[in-house]
């Protein structure tokens, strides 16, 4: 709208403003980049500012940002799509396009996504272009320098993965109009950001055990490396490249790449200070961080105290549902698929942490379902035993009458139930839930119900052991030592049993030792942010998501948990979905939407309408 004022009103402007001196005063609050950056304090917030991004709810001129950091819904974009997951019904507008795989280039979290890691970039760009005039100790300046360069390497490996070739931004001053440059020159500036960081940084970060060291940029880089050789080698993205190969890994020598990823690992296992805690479990808590620190070299953190940072809403967390007056968390948008349940032993200490029951459900006996733990002295609740009664079926599949019965018809317990703690019922009407994220008590802190302050591991040295071992096999063809480490990261998953640890080996061995390596992954790393990746760098992607089973759970996945007499003994009937399960819903959804495209993002209409040097990815 245009607003024409007449002369009079212009004249009389004039006249009202001609001696307001107050025009002529400077504001003493006036800040700007030139004047603010000049001291080594003011180094410090400009990197605090650069880790915050990690986490960040709003970015300035932008506003809200509702999906696009780990703490606002980033898990659903890095974990999602794949065949561990799909969503729940109720999953409209959250971010969750993702896990249905029918984003596009105008879904919310794809936007956010791209701007908060820019965003991101920016900030590491600022503090290296002010940081070189500010009078501080010279060794100190070179560790704020590395730390910002690792992030900035941080976030462009995060759009890499993502969107594939992106505009590469060394400038606070660029005009955002920078085409996009190929994978090879992006993962250039990738290497060459870490390698400053690694030969740079001490063992210790600026920050104490917040801030990354030359150890979290060894990790990195090493699985980068092996990103990189795994895409070479396995022919990923073939068909994807775009326009001007810009998704291309034509210039990947693998070999060399495992080469590298070997060496770095080598040292981390050899001379940093991290270790595996005994219990697997406290990695995933939100009071248990002084252990967390001794085994992640990088935490998406948030802090326990409700009067510092911003405390995200809880459903962004894959976790169990619950009622509003529960003391746990308010969630329950990711449902686990059965092939992912069944893909652990029934003996395996993971899989009754990582899925579990819903603690919202009441039980024949009446009680919740929740079981009181303490940990670290704060009070913890995980999900109850699923304890529920189906009809029991004749030879026909029908219900067989009971007139004692409530229901009027015989009752058994479900035959899928197979441990004493937990269960895939497909068929009961309780959802198995992922619940590898666990809140304590909101009465011993400062949060209510609906938040959390969960840090989640970005990288642990369980993920390094796991990528040694696959740079150990695929480097130098050995079975036996990459093996050795798959068994350390079981072992202390069994809780350091030797004879739990040796059955489960036998028991998940593999002909074939991509597929066992694979399987170790997903079943140490399940919703860390790795299935997803391990599936498009394989190059299994489109035949794992399209081969989940779209009505009920598979006898064969069960024949391998149970063994074949006991599940042959389960009806047919049992392992269908009913027809409102969430599963019955998600798992079609999610195999009809998926393209081989969609492993390369697309880049969103409006940051094509801001940029127009941006090209669109191959298929959108």
């Amino acid at each position: 709208m245009t607003y024409i004022l007449s002369a009079s009103v212009v004249a009389l402007l004039s006249v009202s403003c001609e001696n307001a001196k107050f025009l002529d005063q400077y504001p003493y609050s006036q800040t700007s980049p030139e004047n603010f950056y000049n001291s080594q304090e003011s180094m410090r917030m400009a990197l605090i500012s650069c880790y915050e991004i990690i986490n960040t709810n709003k970015i300035p001129g932008a506003g809200n940002m509702q999906r696009g950091s780990y703490a606002q819904g980033l898990l659903y974009i890095m974990n999602t799509p794949s065949d561990d997951m799909v969503a729940s019904s109720s999953s409209s507008n959250e971010g969750l396009e993702m896990m249905w795989a029918n984003y596009n280039e105008s879904t919310q979290c794809v936007r956010d996504f791209w701007k908060v890691q820019y965003a991101g970039i920016n900030r590491c760009n600022t503090l290296l272009h002010y940081i070189e005039d500010i009078d501080m100790d010279p060794a100190l300046k070179e560790q704020y320098k590395a730390e910002a360069r690792f992030l900035r390497a941080f976030y462009y490996y995060h759009l890499a993965w993502n969107f594939g070739g992106v505009p590469i931004v060394l400038s606070h001053e660029s005009n955002g109009q920078e085409p996009r440059a190929t994978l090879e020159k992006v993962y250039g500036q990738i290497f060459d950001d870490l390698d400053y960081a690694y030969t740079t940084l001490n063992t210790t970060g600026v920050f104490q055990t917040s801030s990354v060291n030359k150890y979290t940029a060894a990790a990195y880089i090493a699985r980068i490396c092996n990103y990189l050789a795994a895409c070479k080698n396995n022919n990923a993205g073939a068909g994807l490249e775009g326009e001007g190969n810009l998704n291309s890994f034509a210039f990947v020598d693998a070999d060399a790449m495992y080469k590298r990823s070997k060496e770095v690992c080598e040292d981390i296992i050899l001379n940093s200070s991290y270790k595996l805690i005994p219990d697997y479990t406290n990695l995933f808590r939100e009071t248990t961080k002084s252990q967390q620190y001794q085994e992640c070299l990088f935490l998406a953190e948030l802090p326990l105290s409700g009067s510092e940072g911003y405390w995200p809403n809880s459903f962004y967390l894959p976790s169990p549902t619950c009622n509003a007056d529960s003391p746990t968390v308010w969630g329950g948008r990711f449902v686990p698929t059965p092939r992912a349940f069944y893909m652990y032993s029934k003996n395996d200490p993971r899989r009754d942490h990582n899925m579990t029951g819903r603690m919202q459900d009441v039980h024949p006996d009446g009680h919740m379902g929740k079981i009181e733990i303490q940990v670290d002295g704060y009070t913890y609740y995980n999900p109850d035993p699923p304890r529920t009664e189906v009809n029991e079926l004749d030879d026909s599949g029908n219900p067989i009458p009971d007139e004692s019965s409530a229901t009027g018809y015989k009752q058994i317990e479900s035959p899928l139930y197979d441990s004493p703690t937990q269960t895939y019922l497909a068929t009961a009407g309780i959802q198995v839930c992922p619940g590898k994220y666990r809140l304590c008590n909101i009465d011993q802190l400062q949060r209510t119900y609906n938040q959390h302050c969960v840090s989640f591991p970005l990288m642990r040295l369980a993920d390094v052991y796991l990528m040694y071992a696959e740079a150990v096999y695929f480097h130098d063809g050995d079975e036996g030592t990459a093996r050795e480490y798959l068994r350390k990261v079981l072992l202390r998953a069994c809780g350091n049993d030797e004879t739990l640890c040796d059955q489960l080996m036998t028991e998940y061995r593999r002909d074939n030792f991509t597929d066992e390596l694979l399987e170790s992954r997903e079943r140490e790393l399940i919703f860390e942010c790795s299935r997803k990746w391990d599936l498009i760098r394989f190059n299994q992607i489109d035949q794992k998501i399209s081969s989940l089973n779209k009505s009920g759970v598979d006898r064969s996945d069960i024949e391998r948990v149970l063994g074949k007499e006991a599940a042959d003994k389960i009806h047919d009937n049992y392992l269908i979905f009913p027809s409102d399960a969430y599963l019955k819903i998600g798992i079609p959804t999610l195999v009809d939407n998926w393209e081989a495209y969609k492993i390369w993002l697309p880049i969103s209409e409006e940051q094509r309408g801001v940029n127009k040097n941006l090209t669109q990815n191959h298929g959108w």
